[in-house]
């Protein structure tokens, strides 16, 4: 064995990942979707991706997520619905829904348990606001 070789580089070990807080996105395929992962991976938190709003509910309710983020509108099970589960089986968990601006869904939003409600234009930094309360 020569002393050349490189040990290959690893991410953060297990342990490490369940410290971090866990974000669940149900925003579908898209760029805020992305964008929103990687800015909270660079928080140190770890990410979750779910297709729908059935798939984000069942698996905030097995990972414990500290938060999630959804679509306010989806194929099946809407946003609200989905929020409104998991505010019902997580009640610490800040749920987060995203959707076309309009004070009525805005309240809707509220209504359903959701901490924020923003356009759906809005950036990674403004999810992090309403995700982190500040």
């Amino acid at each position: 064995m020569t002393g050349t070789q490189s040990t290959p580089t690893r991410g953060p070990s297990d342990a490490a990942r369940r410290k971090a807080p866990r974000l669940v996105l149900g925003l579908g395929a898209s760029p805020l979707a992305d964008a929103v992962a990687d800015h909270f991976r660079t928080l140190g938190w770890d990410v979750t991706y779910a297709r729908s709003g059935a798939e984000a509910g069942w698996v905030a309710h097995r990972s414990k997520p500290a938060a999630v983020v959804l679509t306010a509108d989806q194929l099946g099970e809407s946003g609200y619905l989905t929020c409104a589960k998991v505010r019902l089986t997580r009640p610490g968990v800040r749920v987060v829904l995203v959707g076309p601006e309009d004070a009525e869904n805005a309240r809707r939003a509220r209504y359903a348990g959701a901490v924020g409600y923003l356009p759906d234009t809005a950036g990674p930094a403004a999810v992090a606001r309403a995700v982190l309360g500040n």
